[in-house]
């Protein structure tokens, strides 16, 4: 299932709720519905719908409850929640705006304003998420290229180390020791390779590496060297 198409319809009224479901259908939506808030929070934690038109008013736990248990839920990619009822008062539409909801439509309503506010809200989430992404591209880009700056003068130093040691008198006499500064040598040089490739990304592919963890790929496609 798209989630970035989908939307979910919670209210208790039958005849309503099938009249938006198929609206939003003809529309290009996948449509998810519900007739209670408990069926409903079951929904938006699997099927994670974009969009949300909400009913306020409920038997058993109303809207503005549901509004409420998503905003302390450690998930932070709530729907986009469009509050939908008969309440009139300017209160009612300000309190649920506090509560969480992102839009409000007040019941009769037109077909196409409420076409036009999922429309809304489904551009919203989706500028959400590519602001999201470009933040987090930023953010490891800086990341990469801060290491790489640390690395390089310890790196330096390493280097400069290993070569002092290589030039002693005594080396010459213990090829054991000059076979491990080789390794040495060729251990740093990948380091310092790796540094240079972190210095010049310009953008972010991750690889799979344990589990569901996944890393940013140094090698561009090349094949890893040996371990």
């Amino acid at each position: 299932m798209d989630q970035q198409n989908t939307v979910l319809v919670i209210d208790d009224d039958l005849g309503f709720q099938g009249a938006v479901a198929e609206l939003l259908r003809m529309e290009g939506y996948l449509v998810q519905t519900a007739s209670d808030c408990s069926t409903g929070w079951n929904l938006i934690t699997e099927k994670k719908p974009v969009v949300l038109v909400l009913d306020w008013n409920m038997p058993g736990s109303d809207g503005i409850s549901l509004l409420r248990r998503m905003r302390s839920s450690p998930d932070p990619n709530h729907p986009y929640t469009i509050m939908v009822t008969a309440r009139s008062d300017s209160e009612d539409v300000v309190r649920g705006i506090r509560e969480g909801a992102d839009d409000y439509l007040r019941k009769p309503f037109d077909n196409a304003e409420l076409i036009a506010r999922v429309g809304v809200g489904v551009r919203t989430r989706a500028l959400e998420r590519q602001l999201a992404e470009q933040i987090r591209k930023t953010t490891v880009l800086e990341m990469a290229g801060a290491v790489a700056h640390e690395i390089g003068n310890p790196l330096a130093a390493a280097k400069l180390l290993q070569l002092r040691i290589a030039q002693h008198h005594d080396v010459a006499g213990c090829p054991e020791l000059g076979r491990e500064l080789d390794l040495l040598s060729e251990e740093l040089r990948r380091i310092e390779e790796l540094v240079r490739k972190a210095q010049s990304i310009k953008t972010i592919r991750s690889v799979p590496y344990a589990g569901d963890l996944r890393i940013v790929d140094l090698h561009g496609g090349e094949k890893p060297a040996p371990q």
